[in-house]
């Protein structure tokens, strides 16, 4: 098979221009080609620019004013079954995926996939490989059936079905104990807790941040203590069992704060914002926009900052996009009726260049570091330690390219984003694998 040469790319998270040489898939590499610290799969050499010499007959991919970087990992995804036409399946997901810059997704227990026993991943597994271009790794159910009152078989899934990540979708367990002893159990097997922190008791029937637009929308808030003191809570019985503890979808600068003391006192715990508490306040909402309706509820700016800038300090471990797909005649019922969520699979690398990377507000080595290195180390930590190196791919981004979001721009079958009638800027142009 012939080599392919990409030249005169910007290695995006140095600025630097370089050369690589890529293997054919089907050769082994003995030796892994690091950049700047970051293993790369499948490289031959790499070269400043103009410095590698090239066959004559080579593939030469040209990738002059073209940004070079992994391919991200999404670490909060919500999938649909296959079959419902009308709502978003795993083919569809998995072009929105690879569209957005995104090589490979934590696929997390919903209705619709239950991961409590080998039978259901072995399934999903089974569909994924065949249907998505993307890799889906779903995480295994922290409770039986998702009901957070009985623990599923740990030992089970770990074991015989490579599972490393435990959560029950976006929801907080209704047991408190049970998920005490899960966590002793479990931590013993080194896996991932992955949980929303919450106190269900203050949140129900709440749908916005408590602030001007909740009283003018006559709409019941949403208190921010509730998230903080379930991530009080969380981060108590991960210290107390010593299991690893990631922390989903933080929304409140108490809670940044919260994380951070826990860190610096050697709590296990990792955290992930999603884009939309990044970009997005609650005056978003305007007349009962249901897209903007998203657990936990979008906050004011301040807390916007201080998520922000944990990313950076690395409070933050993580940015996702909590893509979770909605049909069009869903989110049009009343704000109350309306189901939560956003999607964000199609627009996530465009998105994030054009709002934080290229106003400044984040490096491109923020990006890499929150978007491909910490969340794969995550759900894949056993390969790292073992010493296998990253499996992310590469690919090229056209910062140069400009388009608007439209319904038929999207892939992913949902239409639930609030970048629609956007301009973003930046495109993936090529994946490499």
């Amino acid at each position: 098979m012939t080599d392919t040469y990409i030249t005169h790319a910007t290695w995006a998270p140095g600025g630097h221009q370089i050369d690589l040489c890529l293997a054919p898939a089907a050769e082994s590499l003995d030796t892994i080609v690091l950049i700047e610290g970051i293993p790369l799969p499948n490289i031959k050499k790499a070269c400043p620019s103009g410095a590698m010499e090239i066959p004559e007959h080579a593939h030469v991919i040209d990738a002059s004013g073209k940004l070079l970087m992994p391919a991200l990992y999404d670490l909060h995804t919500h999938i649909e079954m296959p079959g419902r036409s009308k709502r978003e399946c795993i083919i569809r997901a998995g072009e929105a995926a690879i569209r957005g810059g995104v090589w490979g997704m934590l696929v997390l227990p919903s209705p619709a996939f239950r991961f409590d026993n080998g039978a259901s991943l072995d399934s999903f597994r089974e569909t994924a490989s065949v249907r998505s271009a993307a890799e889906m790794t779903p995480a295994g159910c922290i409770s039986l059936g998702m009901q957070g009152l009985e623990q599923a078989p740990y030992n089970t899934l770990a074991a015989t079905r490579g599972v490393h990540v435990l959560s029950d979708g976006d929801d907080f367990p209704a047991d408190i104990l049970m998920l005490y002893r899960a966590m002793q159990y479990a931590g013993e097997l080194e896996l991932v807790f992955a949980v929303r922190a919450d106190v269900p008791a203050l949140t129900k029937h709440t749908y916005v941040h408590p602030s001007a637009t909740a009283y003018k929308l006559g709409l019941h808030p949403c208190p921010p203590c509730a998230e903080e003191i379930g991530t009080e809570t969380l981060i108590r019985l991960a210290e107390a069992t010593g299991a690893h503890l990631h922390l989903q979808l933080v929304s409140t600068a108490e809670s940044v704060r919260i994380i951070r003391h826990a860190k610096e006192r050697g709590v296990k715990v990792t955290a992930e914002v999603a884009l939309q508490h990044l970009l997005f306040t609650h005056e978003k909402i305007g007349d009962y926009n249901t897209v903007f309706k998203t657990v936990p509820p979008l906050r004011d700016k301040a807390d916007c900052e201080a998520l922000l800038e944990g990313v950076k300090d690395g409070t933050i471990d993580c940015i996702v996009s909590a893509h979770t797909p909605c049909t069009p005649f869903s989110k049009k019922q009343d704000f109350i009726t309306a189901p939560v969520g956003m999607t964000g699979l199609d627009t996530f690398l465009p998105a994030l260049y054009t709002h934080l990377v290229e106003p400044g507000l984040l490096t491109w080595w923020d990006l890499v570091r929150a978007c491909c290195l910490n969340p794969e180390g995550i759900a894949c930590p056993r390969d790292q330690e073992e010493g296998v190196p990253s499996t992310a791919p590469l690919l090229l981004f056209d910062p140069q390219v400009s388009h608007v979001v439209t319904e038929e721009s999207l892939v992913c079958g949902a239409l639930n984003t609030p970048f629609l009638g956007q301009e973003l800027h930046g495109a993936v142009t090529l994946p490499l694998r």
